[in-house]
């Protein structure tokens, strides 16, 4: 197989690199640009008070992060996504609740906070 790929003009680099997996991320090379405003939703919530509550649990030994008396959430499971690929995390919404694993809670309180609500916990 090398010999048809060296006679072909192909190195093994060259035959290593076309063999590669295409990785899924988005590059920000030739006519990709990224806007971090693209990203954030607008919301749609404008009136009224948009308060959420952070509390840390023990569950298994294991520490969970839980955002629960979300007053002003439009969308609570469109959030919990955001919010579990912000710190690459895995959860769950149940109960009116967010639980998402480890032990999240100042990046979560800067995240909302820009986001425009306040958090409380």
């Amino acid at each position: 197989m090398w010999d048809f790929l060296f006679h072909a003009g192909v190195s093994c680099i060259d035959y290593w690199h076309m063999s590669r997996k295409q990785s899924r991320r988005m590059n920000s090379g030739d006519g990709w640009s990224f806007n971090a405003s693209d990203e954030k939703p607008s919301s749609n919530n404008t009136s009224g008070k948009r308060i959420i509550r952070l509390r840390m649990e023990k569950r298994k030994g294991k520490p969970t992060t839980i955002l629960y008396d979300m007053e002003g959430v439009p969308d609570m499971k469109a959030l919990a996504k955001q919010l579990k690929n912000l710190v690459s995390a895995g959860g769950t919404t149940k109960n009116e609740k967010i639980e998402i694993q480890g032990e999240h809670r100042d990046r979560f309180r800067v995240y909302l906070s820009d986001e425009g609500y306040e958090v409380k916990g």
